[in-house]
C-alpha cells in the first residue's frame, strides 16, 4: 500500500495533476481500456456534480500502457509517465505484479493525505466510499483522516 493517512502527497504529482491548494480525489487506475476501470471510471463520472458539491475535484492517474482510448468523463484523466507517481508513493502491484495497484486518496487543500482506500476488485467502492468521506467532511468542516483500505484486509 502507498500512502497512509497523514502522510503528504508529493507536492510535484500535485501540481503536475493540476491538484495543488485543492480537496481532491485522486484515484489510481490500470487502464481505459479495461471492465473494471471502465466501471471505475463511470461511477466517479456519474458522481462528479456530489464531489464538486462537497468540494472536491476528482483526477484519475493511469500508466503510459493503460491510455488507450481516453474515455469521455467529467474528471480529469492525467498519466503517470513510466509510473513515476506510483512508484514514488509506494503503490504496490497487485495480483504477482500483473495489475497496477488500484489506490484512491483524498487529499486535503494542505496536500495531506485525509482518506486512503485499496481494492482492486471493488472498483466502484472507491467512488462512493470517497464521496462519503468527502461529504461527511464538507458538512462538519473538516478532516479527520480515515484508511477504509485497512478493514478489509
Amino acid at each position: 500500500m502507498g500512502l497512509k493517512v497523514g502522510d503528504s502527497f508529493p507536492k510535484e504529482a500535485l501540481k503536475k495533476f493540476g491538484a495543488s491548494g485543492k480537496k481532491s480525489v485522486i484515484f489510481f487506475f490500470g487502464s481505459d481500456d479495461s471492465p473494471s476501470c471502465k466501471k471505475q471510471n463511470s461511477a466517479f463520472d456519474e458522481q462528479a456534480a456530489d464531489f464538486k458539491k462537497a468540494g472536491a475535484t476528482v483526477i484519475g492517474v493511469r500508466n503510459e500502457a493503460g491510455a488507450k482510448n481516453t474515455p469521455d468523463v467529467a474528471q480529469t484523466l492525467v498519466i503517470d509517465e513510466s509510473d513515476a507517481v506510483r512508484n514514488e508513493i509506494g503503490i504496490a502491484k497487485d495480483l504477482f505484479g500483473l495489475l497496477g495497484g488500484r489506490e484512491t486518496y483524498v487529499v486535503g487543500k494542505d496536500g495531506t493525505v485525509e482518506f486512503v482506500f485499496n481494492d482492486q476488485f471493488k472498483p466502484e467502492d472507491h467512488v462512493s466510499k470517497a464521496l462519503a468521506y468527502v461529504e461527511s467532511t464538507a458538512a462538519s468542516g473538516g478532516g479527520g483522516g480515515f484508511d477504509l483500505g485497512s478493514f478489509f484486509k
